[in-house]
């Protein structure tokens, strides 16, 4: 295959290594993406092939190939596997499992998602996120194009580790006219200030380009749309963006402030994990499930993930009972004449006995679920 028919349509058909390229099916900075099928173990898959001159030498591939067998022990259901790194013929490219549905970016095409939608999606995005950090894994470049959905509401998260193969921004690419160019890639909108201005990045710039990806989600508006595009870095850096109430009314207060946390300029400000942050989504959608939902949308057409509900459920009846199992004791003991007066009650952190990393938040959710109710118990 010849170097000059990467991204051009005569690559389909065509094989890299033993993967028969069928379509292509998206196209970004970070190089055209591909249906292909493995012909040894029989199934479909991605191909992402980077774009010429991406890898400049066999020093940066052997690294990004090192990166790339990290990235694909990533497993976490709301993360896009990784399954191979290769080059042919000078064409580097990556195998990634292929998931089928739409991007965020077009289901959003401009409009608010019904709320509980917004929390749920926010849910797998910060589960996904937490998965990765614990891994030591920063994604960087976060933002609706690198989010997949599939037909039964899943999500999941494109392009880990890619971003580092973008130049380093450095004081002199931050120009206007870096900016225009990024802005219609639709990566500078969702940047953190650090990445700005070439700090730390850690698991809290990705915790702000979360806010950016909710936000939107929320209002049907990037952060900062009212801003030209020669001002859009000033404003990232220095301003904070319109309340997300302020477009869409209809938001409750709650997901308002989680996402102006979310938002917040300095790093310290922000949620400190994403695991914190999955947590208070939750919770909030614990809430949200309760009552009517915000938008006017057929409640059908979203299959809502049920473990937020479940934590309320749940933790009740554990409630219900402690509650009956105190007075039934209180109902025995004083059948025998002694009193009984309990003023506490310890509640240790609950154990997730699943083998499941990813269930760890609904532990850490029961917990303090269970805290909270027992606290407005009257038998304690």
């Amino acid at each position: 295959m010849a170097k000059d028919a990467v991204g051009q349509d005569t690559l389909i058909g065509q094989t890299l290594g033993h993967y028969r390229i069928a379509e292509k099916i998206g196209a970004g900075g970070m190089g055209d993406v591909y249906r292909a099928q493995d012909e040894h173990l029989n199934r479909e898959v991605a191909i992402k092939v980077l774009p010429p001159g991406t890898l400049t030498d066999e020093v940066s591939r052997k690294r990004f190939h090192k990166e790339a067998i990290a990235l694909s022990r990533l497993n976490h259901p709301n993360i896009a596997t990784i399954h191979d790194f290769d080059t042919q013929e000078g064409v580097d490219f990556l195998v990634m499992e292929y998931i089928a549905g739409i991007t965020l970016s077009e289901k959003l095409a401009s409009r608010p998602l019904p709320e509980r939608q917004v929390i749920a999606l926010g849910t797998q995005l910060a589960e996904g996120l937490s998965a990765a950090h614990e891994q030591g894994v920063v994604h960087r470049d976060l933002k609706p194009g690198n989010l997949r959905l599939t037909g039964d509401g899943r999500l999941k998260i494109l392009d880990f580790g890619l971003a580092k193969l973008r130049l380093p921004v450095t004081a002199s690419t931050v120009t206007e006219s870096w900016s225009e160019t990024e802005a219609v890639a639709g990566t500078l909108p969702y940047m953190a200030p650090e990445q700005l201005l070439c700090g730390e990045i850690d698991a809290r710039t990705d915790i702000h380009a979360t806010g950016s990806v909710l936000y939107e989600m929320a209002t049907g508006q990037r952060p900062f749309s009212d801003v030209e595009r020669s001002q859009l870095i000033g404003a990232i850096l220095r301003r904070p963006p319109l309340p997300a109430t302020a477009l869409n009314p209809s938001l409750s207060s709650e997901l308002a402030r989680i996402i102006g946390k979310c938002l917040e300029k300095e790093p310290e400000n922000r949620y400190q994990s994403a695991r914190e942050l999955a947590i208070d989504l939750r919770r909030l959608q614990t809430g949200v499930l309760s009552v009517a939902d915000h938008a006017a949308s057929p409640a059908r057409w979203w299959p809502v993930k049920s473990v937020g509900l479940g934590l309320g459920i749940v933790a009740s009846l554990i409630v219900l009972l402690i509650a009956f199992n105190i007075n039934g004791w209180r109902e025995r003991l004083l059948s025998r004449g002694n009193a009984l007066h309990i003023e506490s009650l310890a509640v240790l952190p609950l154990k997730n006995l699943s083998g499941d990393p990813g269930q760890e938040y609904f532990a850490d959710g029961m917990t303090d679920e269970l805290i909270s109710r027992l606290a407005r118990t009257r038998a304690l």
